[in-house]
């Protein structure tokens, strides 16, 4: 019994040490980081630039990089698309998905608590619609922490192009919980 026991605590220990740091990370475009921009107005034949952002980081959570897939219903072109992150990229964002890695060294987020992983550049030509991030199609929703661990990221925001955006996931929040304030007298009552 003695052993299964400390078995069962180094187990448990084991499992949080391999916790995951991003819990409730987010993937989002926006058109003007870190300003949470998802729509905008461009004129026909202007170019504007879209930015692949993730925000709610675990405690001294960054990230060694994610993998997406942009749906595009707006007419125009994508011109470029440069990775933020100092690292390798490959695939196209709209075509087969686009992996993108950071560096040497863990990207941690800025003061606004934001890590933008890469721009892509567009001609608008006039045509309104939308870009929708949604899953790789070969690592899914997944996105690497400084410990080289997986995390999963919900879609927080979408980007409409002269019409609103799309919605995100439902519930694709920072994980607060709101509290309610109270006193410790209030608190006691409740266990008379």
């Amino acid at each position: 019994m003695k052993h299964l026991v400390i078995a069962l605590m180094i187990l448990g220990l084991a499992s949080v040490a391999l916790a995951a740091e991003n819990p409730d990370i987010r993937i989002y475009l926006d058109a003007a980081p870190p300003g949470y921009v998802h729509e905008v107005h461009p004129d026909a034949s202007t170019q504007f630039d879209v930015y692949v952002c993730l925000d709610c980081f675990g405690p001294g959570g960054g990230t060694r990089g994610t993998a997406f897939l942009l749906t595009r219903t707006f007419q125009g072109f994508k011109l470029s698309q440069t990775s933020m992150l100092g690292g390798l990229d490959f695939g196209d964002a709209e075509v087969d998905g686009w992996t993108i890695a950071a560096g040497a060294a863990c990207v941690y987020p800025d003061a606004s608590g934001t890590v933008c992983v890469g721009v892509i550049n567009y001609l608008y030509l006039g045509v309104p619609g939308t870009l929708d991030v949604g899953p790789h199609p070969g690592t899914g929703y997944e996105v690497l922490d400084c410990d080289f661990l997986s995390d999963y990221y919900c879609v927080y925001a979408n980007l409409g192009v002269s019409v609103p955006p799309n919605p995100g996931d439902p519930e694709c929040d920072c994980g607060e919980v709101p509290v309610e304030d109270s006193t410790w007298g209030g608190i006691k009552s409740l266990y008379r």
